[in-house]
């Protein structure tokens, strides 16, 4: 007669749990489907930071080639006429903006000169420009003439600027350096 007695109970008692385990497990479902979704996410968002900084690396180096570019044509003798302020080639006057402040990559002001070396993986061709600069005395010696003898021929100076793009148009890269001969 125990039996009888103790079987409703027991009956009564899961009838009133099912429920609770089936909304905890979906509660729980939920929470790992949202953790997983934010995870995905997130591995997006970073790709796009990893692909932005490699695009503006390559857009540096580019700049960085086109630099040196520059130079071995200034030693060459390649860059000489700046006569003309055109071309790329400019004489900097006093009073007036600088070349490089004129130009942007979106509307360039005047012509500029376009890097000829070895191919780059960027989706334009970097350019330049060179601004020869009032010849100045080398650190450390002077233009006139001092008490060990006769003064220090002056050298040329030069800035040159480098524009360049990257893997992209959206990213772009200025470099700038001053040089001498």
């Amino acid at each position: 007669m125990t039996t009888a007695i103790t079987t409703p109970l027991r009956s009564t008692r899961r009838a009133n749990q099912a429920g609770v385990v089936l909304f905890t497990a979906l509660i729980l479902l939920v929470i790992l489907t949202l953790v997983g979704v934010m995870l995905a996410r997130s591995e997006s968002v970073e790709e796009n930071i990893s692909q932005n900084d490699q695009d503006h690396e390559l857009a540096i180096q580019a700049a960085e080639a086109t630099l040196r570019y520059a130079e071995v044509g200034l030693y060459n003798g390649t860059y000489w006429n700046f006569a003309g302020n055109a071309n790329g080639l400019y004489t900097w006057e006093s009073g007036t903006p600088d070349a490089f402040e004129t130009y942007n990559l979106s509307s360039p002001a005047g012509s500029l000169l376009t890097y000829g070396g070895v191919a780059l993986p960027v989706v334009a061709s970097p350019q330049f420009l060179i601004e020869s600069l009032p010849s100045a005395a080398l650190p450390g010696t002077s233009l006139t003439a001092t008490q060990y003898g006769s003064p220090t021929p002056p050298v040329s100076i030069f800035r040159i600027t480098a524009y360049s793009y990257g893997g992209d148009t959206n990213t772009t890269a200025e470099l700038q350096e001053i040089d001498w001969q």
